[in-house]
């Protein structure tokens, strides 16, 4: 991504006299005394064939300039918020004179992929993790979930969570997090959400939004301050009623359409856009993780009707895995852990309504020989849609086949000679 940029190193700002004279030498309201920052020095290359010389800036002598991210060729919408409209202002840990490419690994490689609409479950890390495992014959494991749970407190004195409308939401998971620290992200964690085209805003907002491009899970953090009943219910919205989401807008619900409420109140537009009235703010201190499996085709309808499309909506109008829910809230309850940014509480909510199984079929090994003009040996086909994660019993003259529930594309017999002609290549 940066490797067009060159002679940009790591510099300390020197002590001035006072911050305000800081931010009127650099021109930026960001600065403090002995912050870490990029300076691209006399004879640097930056994007689009920029060049660093040194000359005089109000009849001064200068030998260099200080970059914003957006200056060294990072993209507006995944600049973190906190450093958007000013200078670049860089991780602790770093040495005064390292080059910028190396001290924060931006010689990388972006693999950018077309998922078609039948594989919804690609659109994750995981996913394609289990692709790249089966098509290269290695082994496939899922991220450590594992939590200390050093959190105080029983769960049922915070909440309680009830779906009113199976028809609106499957599967509903909370966990909650205490002794929350909101602050800026890991520099490894913010760099993987601006690689994925994700804007860093705060640790607990960017962990949700790690998880959701990990698992393909999306999840919502609410302010457990703003649940004024202790009650979460997932219920259908009234028609012409108001919301106001986090990006400010008013939206007019039609009925029907799914709304997370606080007691009466919405909080939540279920699997499109929190509410501006439950945000994570800086000085949150509990927090409610959302991990649901909400209905497809009414998210599909609203995110329509409302022209509000987002990373939660596309995913969930494709269909999202409901068997992931629990797996996704305790990933992000771990990485929160790991990244000091709460305790997390060992009870959690989990109201799953109808349990999804994978869909079972006949597959003929005589028949998928004959449809594809192949040879290809029986035991060959049982490993390859094994290693696909599908359960395969040998019944002879057929092979009795499951889906996994992630796998929602694989119906008819034809779908399963489709996986393995790929395979087979």
């Amino acid at each position: 991504r940066c490797s067009h940029v060159t002679g940009v190193q790591t510099c300390a700002l020197p002590i001035l006299s006072s911050e305000e004279e800081l931010q009127i030498v650099c021109g930026a309201h960001n600065v403090k005394e002995n912050i870490l920052v990029p300076v691209a020095l006399h004879g640097a290359k930056l994007p689009n064939d920029v060049k660093i010389k040194k000359g005089k800036l109000r009849g001064v002598e200068s030998f260099g300039m200080i970059c914003s991210a957006k200056e060294l060729g990072f993209e507006d919408k995944v600049i973190p918020a906190v450093h958007k409209e000013g200078i670049w202002v860089l991780p602790e840990g770093l040495t005064v004179g390292d080059d910028i490419v190396e001290a924060l690994d931006l010689e990388d490689y972006i693999v950018d992929f077309e998922i078609t609409p039948n594989r919804a479950d690609c659109l994750s890390m995981t996913g394609m993790a289990r692709e790249g495992a089966v098509t290269m014959e290695k082994s496939f494991s899922m991220p450590n979930t594992s939590c200390e749970f050093s959190g105080h407190g029983d769960m049922k004195d915070f909440v309680s969570v009830e779906i009113e409308d199976e028809n609106l939401c499957n599967r509903y998971v909370a966990r909650l997090v205490t002794d929350v620290k909101i602050q800026e992200s890991p520099w490894w964690l913010q760099y993987r959400l601006m690689k994925s085209g994700v804007r860093p805003i705060n640790n607990i907002v960017d962990i949700t939004n790690y998880v959701m491009l990990e698992y393909g899970q999306p999840l919502h953090a609410f302010d457990m301050r703003q649940i004024k009943s202790g009650k979460i219910a997932v219920a259908g919205a009234k028609a012409g009623e108001e919301f106001v989401t986090l990006d400010g807008e008013t939206r007019l619900m039609n009925k029907g359409d799914t709304l997370i409420k606080d007691g009466d109140r919405p909080v939540a537009i279920g699997g499109i856009m929190g509410g501006l009235n439950s945000q994570v703010e800086e000085d949150t201190e509990t927090i409610l993780i959302e991990s649901a499996n909400f209905n497809r085709d009414k998210i599909r309808k609203t995110s329509k009707a409302l022209g509000l499309r987002t990373e939660s909506s596309s995913r969930f109008e494709k269909g999202v895995d409901p068997g992931i829910c629990h797996k996704a809230a305790d990933r992000a309850c771990q990485l929160i852990e790991a990244v000091g940014a709460g305790k997390v509480l060992k009870e959690s909510v989990d109201i799953y309504t109808r349990v999804c199984s994978g869909t079972y079929c006949k597959v003929r090994p005589e028949h998928v020989n004959k449809v594809l003009g192949t040879d290809i040996d029986k035991k060959y086909m049982k490993d390859v849609l094994e290693s696909l994660e599908i359960k395969v019993e040998d019944q002879g003259e057929f092979f009795g086949v499951t889906a996994p529930t992630f796998r929602k594309d694989l119906v008819i017999e034809e779908d399963y000679i489709e996986e393995i002609a790929r395979i087979y290549g």
